[in-house]
């Protein structure tokens, strides 16, 4: 397990995975994700709507 990162992403909605996918994608590796339980499984349907 990391110990530390350049980027704590908070959150793997569909806002969050999509940040964390950004940075990887430009080639980003010392970032993290930290979800409460398992991904999308959050509030971002409340939202759905919003986006």
């Amino acid at each position: 397990m990391q110990t530390h990162a350049r980027v704590v992403v908070v959150g793997g909605g569909c806002v969050g995975a999509g940040i964390l996918y950004g940075l990887a994608k430009r080639g980003w590796t010392d970032v993290a994700l930290l979800e409460r339980t398992q991904l999308t499984a959050g509030s971002t349907w409340h939202a759905a709507g919003l986006i």
